[in-house]
């Protein structure tokens, strides 16, 4: 083989899954329209363009749909060999965001770095690394993983690594989806329970601590749980996103047509862009999004259960945590049923660092979904239905 980016040839089907393909591009057509109509109100509030939201994120498509590709053709086996420099590169990015000059902080958060104008957000990119990571090392100590000290340690302690530079750069809710992924992860290796049994009661009250702290974090959860206690401050966000789904009624107020999203929705294009699809498509546009991504996901695990080895299998199963965890909770905080995050929704909220971490993800999930062996007859019609 020359070379990381020559395709490798799986032994099922060279192209890949076309309805996991399929559900892909309409997913991400259907969030460009979203985050236009949900943007273009607030835009101009800010006396910018109406389409400068959407033209943004147009930029950057364009390199995502290279890193989409990069990840759907790159050889697996290549990836699994340089897989000590990735997490490496990937953890150096994370701290580009304490260094002069490229750091930049915003709100009392060091989360990106840029120049130029242009932003990038590293702990985006090291969710789909880190799964990356743990499916390779778990699957290669699937065999000593009943040795916690030396099996499942030295993973763990990468995990962690990542996660606490991740908290120290202000991301509470980044952090906690990392650490979500990583027992994901550990679970499907099938890692003993003492494991899970001595995160648990380190990790809980430890989360439930830097909660306590924190008085940004504590007034989140106490907007949550009284969200008429202040609702012009703690609850605002989330009220004012509760009343615009509710207002699109069966039908929706049609495309372009929201008003709440534009009053009472600060921020609209990136963590809210659920609210304004909601207003303006009514339940049953969230039922045809709920039914889209139902569908994606239906594919993209049936793609880890049908994968020829460990590798994969736990690759596949990750990636399609780590997208399902993300738009579920992205729905949930819109919709009033979970504190409010930072989490955007995948292929619809406003964000280039967002935007090719899921890209990232989708095109290792098509990669595997290659070297799944091809099904004859009844049996491979059936699969496509």
């Amino acid at each position: 083989m020359n070379g990381g980016f020559a395709m490798d040839r799986p032994q099922g089907r060279v192209g890949g899954d076309p309805a996991l393909l399929g559900a892909l591009f309409l997913i991400v057509g259907v969030g460009l329209a979203s985050l236009y109509s949900a943007s273009y109100g607030y835009a101009m509030s800010l006396g910018k363009p109406g389409g400068y939201f959407f033209a943004r994120q147009l930029v950057w498509i364009v390199p995502a749909a290279v890193v989409f590709a990069a990840g759907a053709f790159v050889s697996l086996e290549y990836v699994q060999a340089s897989i000590g420099a990735l997490v490496l590169g990937a953890i150096l990015l994370l701290v580009l965001p304490f260094m002069p000059v490229i750091g930049i902080s915003k709100n009392g958060a060091s989360r990106w770095f840029g120049f130029a104008g242009q932003m990038f957000q590293p702990s985006e990119l090291f969710k789909p690394i880190l799964v990356l990571y743990l499916a390779h090392i778990l699957s290669k100590k699937a065999e000593r993983l009943g040795d916690v000290v030396n099996g499942v340690v030295p993973p763990f302690l990468v995990a962690v690594a990542g996660v606490l530079i991740v908290l120290a750069q202000n991301d509470f809710s980044t952090a906690v989806l990392l650490g979500m992924l990583a027992v994901v992860m550990f679970w499907i290796a099938e890692v003993p329970l003492v494991f899970f049994a001595a995160l648990a009661s380190v990790g809980l009250p430890l989360v439930s601590l830097s909660v306590l702290t924190s008085d940004y974090r504590l007034k989140r959860v106490l907007g949550f749980l009284a969200p008429s206690y202040d609702p012009s401050d703690l609850s605002y966000q989330v009220n004012g996103s509760i009343r615009a789904i509710r207002s699109g009624g069966a039908w929706g107020k049609g495309l372009g047509q929201g008003t709440l999203k534009l009053r009472s929705i600060p921020e609209v294009q990136s963590d809210f862009v659920f609210s304004a699809w909601a207003e303006e498509t009514g339940f049953a546009g969230v039922l045809a999004f709920a039914a889209l991504w139902c569908f994606f996901l239906w594919r993209s695990f049936k793609v880890s259960f049908e994968a020829p080895d460990a590798f994969r299998r736990h690759l596949a199963f990750g990636l399609s945590c780590y997208l399902a965890i993300q738009t579920l909770i992205n729905v949930m905080v819109a919709s009033g049923a979970a504190p409010a995050t930072g989490i955007p929704l995948p292929f619809f909220s406003s964000g280039g660092s967002s935007l090719i971490s899921v890209a990232l993800a989708a095109g290792l999930l098509f990669n595997v979904s290659r070297s799944v062996a091809p099904k004859s007859g009844a049996e491979s019609a059936a699969a496509y239905v």
